[in-house]
This record gives structure tokens, C-alpha cells and sequence, in this order.
């Protein structure tokens, strides 16, 4: 496999200013420019938009996260050819943890994105990539193709709903709705 600093670099710049640019739109509203971002951000107009494309991509690049999260999370955590709803749950234990980390951060985030209805299917569009890939540890790890596609599809779908029931409720965990909702899942 080869490496590609310069590509990481970039990156992780990527992310990093998608970062403060959302907590800027969640300070500030959303209304800002494109221009106010990256005057705020202390760039120009030209590297704003060589990194981020556009006011739009900030919440992709950080409420999404990489293609392969879920999948590179699954594949840590499962180390038998046992299947359960429980082992495909660890697929969320990265953003959880995440989340948790700075939970009022995120869900002022959330709220934002739930103030931009055309933000909601960008993100959803943009989640197919990474149930793909789920979809591709699942088949690597003995599930059929089909299964794999439904198990992934199912399995994003919930943590989704997770992460709307947790920010709706300050005082909640997201690891307890996360572990309930696929305890649930088991016993159906």
C-alpha cells in the first residue's frame, strides 16, 4: 500500500478547517459566506474553496467523517466468524466515542444541520460510501453480499436515528441509546 503524505496532509487540513468553520456557522449562523468563513478562519476566498468546495462540504467532511470509519471500527472488533447485531454495533464505537468527548459541541452541530433541510439528504447521500464499505467488512468477514448490503444499510440507518434521539435529550448517552438499540435488534 503506498502513502501518500502530501494526500494525508491535505486531509487532515481539509477536516481541520471544516471543523472551525462549523463551530463558526454554529456560533454565527449559517447565513455567513463563504468569504466571512475564511476571513474568520484567517484564509483566503481560493484556499476556502480548494479545501471545502463549498459552505455544504463542511458538513460533510465533519459530521460524515472518512469513507472507511464504520468498516475499519467493525473490522477491529470482530475477531470470529460470530455474528450478531453486537459485533456489528462496535462499527459506531469510534464516532461515539467522539461524540461523547464533546457532546455539546456536537449537538449543536446536529441542531444546525436540523435547520437546513437540504443538509439532511446531502448527509444521507453522502453516507452511502461509507455503507459500502461496511458492506465490504461484512462480506470479508463471511456475510453474503445481499446480507452484507442489508445488515450495513440497517446498521447505519439505526446509529443515525441513535444520534437524533441522543441530541434531542441533553442529558442522555449516546453509548446507552447506541448499546439499547442494538440490544433491541437482537431480539427481533
Amino acid at each position: 500500500m503506498r502513502y501518500d503524505i502530501k494526500e494525508t496532509a491535505r486531509e487532515a487540513m481539509r477536516v481541520e478547517l471544516a471543523n472551525a468553520a462549523l463551530d463558526l456557522m454554529v456560533e454565527h449562523g449559517y447565513e455567513q459566506t463563504a468569504n466571512e468563513l475564511a476571513d474568520a478562519l484567517g484564509i483566503s476566498r481560493a484556499t476556502f474553496f480548494r479545501h471545502l468546495g463549498s459552505k455544504e462540504e463542511i458538513f460533510t467532511a465533519v459530521m460524515i467523517g472518512p469513507v472507511d470509519l464504520f468498516a475499519a471500527s467493525y473490522a477491529a472488533a470482530s475477531t470470529s466468524k460470530v455474528r450478531s447485531w453486537q459485533i456489528v454495533r462496535a462499527a459506531f464505537d469510534t464516532v461515539t466515542a467522539a461524540t461523547e468527548s464533546a457532546p455539546d459541541r456536537m449537538r449543536s452541530r446536529y441542531r444546525l444541520i436540523r435547520s437546513i433541510p437540504s443538509l439532511g439528504g446531502r448527509l444521507r447521500r453522502a453516507r452511502f460510501p461509507q455503507i459500502e464499505q461496511l458492506a465490504a467488512a461484512l462480506t470479508a468477514d463471511g456475510y453474503e453480499v445481499f446480507q452484507a448490503s442489508i445488515v450495513a444499510t440497517a446498521a447505519v440507518a439505526v446509529f443515525d436515528q441513535c444520534w437524533a434521539l441522543w441530541a434531542a435529550d441533553e442529558g442522555a448517552s449516546l453509548s446507552e441509546i447506541v448499546d439499547r438499540a442494538f440490544a433491541e435488534l437482537t431480539l427481533i
